[in-house]
């Protein structure tokens, strides 16, 4: 090696690439039973509705929960281990528990059913989208009695008393608990995107519970006479000074 070399300046090595945190396992889930609303990972394969319909509890990870009426916010849940989907009313799907199909695919599915534009209840919640159902079956057959415990709803909302949402507040594809319903309505698109286009959580008066109705007005208490003599409504008659 010539002499000079030893005195020319290296080149800096380049900067080490920082760790990349791991994946966290299992997939979202984002649930309601009658009273809370729950947050957490649950460690399944395939599709989330699939492992729903298995009906078998579903073990979960770093759970929280809130009241579904968004009147606290979300806390930590150590002591939850497993939730039962006969104990769950409606799930939010996320991006992950949906499975990965082509546009031609996607569009083979639709083809393959026939959509309606629904309106359901199942207290407290109520959930207006588009359920998909094979040929031959109409909106009332989400009432019976099927092997099926969930069925989707996509492009759905979730709302309770007073039309206060719950959940995302854009339209998704929600999971809903077929042994809870108590009503199925079928809907026009128009009908259908009025509901999807109301604000996401109206306004409340004041002193209102969030998701109730507003409490009534007062009866208005009618004003006594006056006394005679000039005196103080009430008071006894003449002792005006």
């Amino acid at each position: 090696m010539p002499l000079f070399d030893i005195f020319r300046k290296k080149p800096a090595a380049p900067p080490a690439a920082p760790p990349q945190a791991p994946k966290p396992s299992g997939v979202p889930v984002d649930a309601c039973t009658e009273d809370w609303r729950i947050r957490g990972r649950v460690a399944v394969e395939g599709r989330l509705l699939d492992a729903l319909n298995r009906r078998d509890p579903l073990g979960i990870m770093t759970p929280e929960w809130a009241p579904i009426d968004g009147s606290a916010g979300f806390e930590p849940v150590p002591g939850l281990r497993t939730i039962d989907p006969f104990d769950l009313l409606i799930v939010f799907a996320h991006p992950e528990t949906m499975p990965a199909r082509t546009p031609e695919e996607s569009a083979a599915r639709r083809r393959s059913k026939e959509t309606f534009e629904v309106l359901v209840d199942l207290a407290p919640f109520q959930v207006a989208g588009t359920v998909h159902l094979y040929p031959g079956l109409d909106t009332s057959s989400l009432l019976e009695h099927s092997t099926d415990l969930f069925v989707a709803f996509t492009g759905a909302i979730a709302t309770i008393g007073g039309g206060q949402r719950v959940g995302p507040e854009e339209p998704t594809t929600i999971l809903v608990n077929r042994s809870y319903l108590t009503h199925v309505e079928q809907v026009d698109e128009v009908t259908m995107r009025a509901i999807l286009a109301a604000p996401p959580n109206p306004p409340r008066p004041v002193g209102a519970a969030p998701g109730l109705a507003a409490p009534a007005p007062a009866e208005p208490v009618p004003a006594e006479p006056a006394a005679a003599g000039g005196g103080a409504p009430g008071g006894p008659a003449g002792e005006a000074g």
